[in-house]
């Protein structure tokens, strides 16, 4: 758990990772060696620093939602997740209830690639039907606002 200055580095590093440790100390109320220290364990944690880029600004035009009804037999579910998450496709995989098993998101140049992505994707041993989502338009693309949602909140807290 993090306490209240290891919360409010995140959340200054979450809204702007390229600030200097001065800076962050001032803004967090911590000692520069604390800073330090504080993201030396965030590492330790598996934080990431990372860039975050629209895909089309890389050429990658076409993003859908492949859900997937999966063989409930462990081996062939166990073959089919080693496989899958070596898909340099697809950015996110989620186990989830309802009538599909598996929803997985992919990111390509065009419908050629994402073609050729679905073969394969139904060529794996549990995967027994498909049934895709395409994306025409993305007016929304923040994937850090539930994340700086859920530090503001329990910095607001007593």
């Amino acid at each position: 758990m993090l306490d209240r200055k290891e919360l409010r580095l995140l959340l200054e590093l979450v809204k702007d990772g390229r600030q200097k440790i001065t800076e962050l100390s001032s803004k967090c109320g911590l000692t520069r060696q604390s800073t330090y220290e504080k993201l030396l364990k965030f590492e330790r944690m598996g934080f990431k620093y990372t860039v975050d880029v629209n895909p089309k600004d890389l050429g990658l035009n076409l993003t859908a939602y492949v859900l997937i009804v999966a063989d409930p037999h462990s081996k062939f579910r166990k073959e089919t997740d080693i496989q899958i998450k070596n898909f340099k496709e697809i950015s996110q995989i989620h186990y989830i209830l309802g009538r599909f098993d598996v929803i997985a998101e992919v990111m390509v140049r065009n419908m050629e690639e994402f073609r050729e992505v679905l073969t394969r994707i139904q060529g794996l041993p549990a995967v027994r039907k498909t049934e895709t989502l395409m994306v025409y338009e993305t007016p929304k693309r923040e994937r850090m606002d539930p994340i700086i949602n859920a530090i503001e909140k329990q910095l607001a807290e007593p």
